[in-house]
């Protein structure tokens, strides 16, 4: 065999040595790596910034205390490990399943944690990392998103209907304050609700008002959720957060 073609033949096989060598560790590496969620003891919808990359994308922790990545010889929180470039956004996505897509949304889960990525028309592109039951809340995929979320508890004195079907006009009162105002709210957080009853009004704050008063509030930050009240009224107002 001519020396040139030997030393190509050579070459050859060393490239290949080491492709093969890459991948492996690459494998191997990746195989070794674990997420470890940890999940709020008492969810009140707090959603929480985590990270921004290059990009500008914003990553929220919704429902979770932390997220770790495991190496086996140490550990670091997730975001300090995607601002290093030592684990990437397609590793985190491999652990999970594609569960919903939409015009704006994808879900993705497994048995411990969900991420929603958003792909909306406006160009945001945020993930929300979320308790494996996680779906899409109002807030989510918004160019002013909410940073963190308060409650507050509301005696429901009046329902009415609106001229527009998809919203309702609620008459309320501030638990112990004596305060009273009509507020209009969407149908579908309302379909079923009673007069004389105490409900928990979930808000996601954006930072817009501190003031207290139940206008400023609705009219300041995002309505998430209402909750009817079952027992005793025991919790208490929530203040109103940045």
């Amino acid at each position: 065999m001519p020396k040139k073609q030997l030393f190509l033949s050579i070459l050859i096989l060393v490239i290949l040595c080491l492709i093969c060598m890459f991948i492996y560790n690459h494998y191997k590496v990746e195989k070794e790596i674990q997420l470890v969620i940890s999940e709020k003891e008492a969810c009140q919808g707090n959603l929480d910034l985590y990270y921004t990359d290059s990009s500008g994308n914003r990553y929220y922790l919704y429902c979770l205390d932390n997220i770790k990545v495991d190496y086996q010889d140490r550990i670091l929180e997730l975001n300090k490990a995607l601002e290093a470039k030592q684990v990437t956004m397609d590793f985190v996505t491999s652990q999970l399943k594609k569960d919903s897509t939409s015009k704006e949304v994808t879900i993705m889960r497994n048995s411990s944690f969900s991420l929603l990525q958003c792909h909306t028309e406006e160009g945001n592109h945020d993930y929300y990392f979320g308790p494996s039951n996680m779906e899409q809340r109002e807030g989510f995929c918004k160019e002013e998103p909410y940073s963190c979320s308060f409650v507050k508890n509301y005696l429901v004195l009046d329902v009415s209907e609106s001229n527009d079907f998809q919203y309702r006009y609620l008459t309320l009162r501030e638990y112990q304050g004596e305060e009273v105002v009509t507020v209009k709210v969407k149908r579908e957080f309302i379909e079923e609700i009673e007069e004389d009853h105490y409900y928990a009004f979930q808000f996601g704050a954006t930072g817009k008002s501190l003031e207290e008063d139940i206008q400023s509030i609705f009219n300041s930050h995002l309505l998430l959720s209402i909750t009817k009240i079952e027992e005793n009224l025991q919790q208490s107002n929530e203040t109103v957060c940045q």
